[in-house]
């Protein structure tokens, strides 16, 4: 496989789990103004996995960023692509798209 297939590849990996992080957090953010018991019991169990999953998209993003890299200098013009999509994917994993759902889902709150 060519390493800038195999970068864009990576990089769809990692905005898989940006979806899957914002829903998570959009539905404990919602279960806890709802008043519905959740899972975290524990803020710093919260806190902890915020931190950890920008640490691994972020090495998610390098590492597609990085064989993007390889890739151009093989004059490969899919690998303008893949660092492309990598740096999108740096750039998304700090936007916190889950405050934005809870404020347009008909809730008249404030989330700090």
């Amino acid at each position: 496989m060519k390493k800038g297939v195999l970068s864009i590849l990576i990089s769809t990996i990692g905005f898989f789990f940006v979806y899957k992080y914002n829903t998570l957090l959009h539905e404990i953010y919602y279960n806890v103004i709802v008043g519905k018991e959740i899972q975290f019991v524990f803020i710093n169990d919260l806190v902890s996995f915020k931190k950890l999953f920008k640490i691994v998209l972020v090495c998610i993003s390098l590492l597609s960023f990085y064989l993007g890299i390889i890739s151009f200098l093989k004059k490969s013009k899919i690998g303008l692509a893949g660092m492309a999509v990598a740096i999108v994917l740096c750039i998304t994993a700090f936007i916190p798209f889950w405050k934005y759902t809870i404020e347009d889902s008909g809730l008249d709150i404030l989330i700090n």
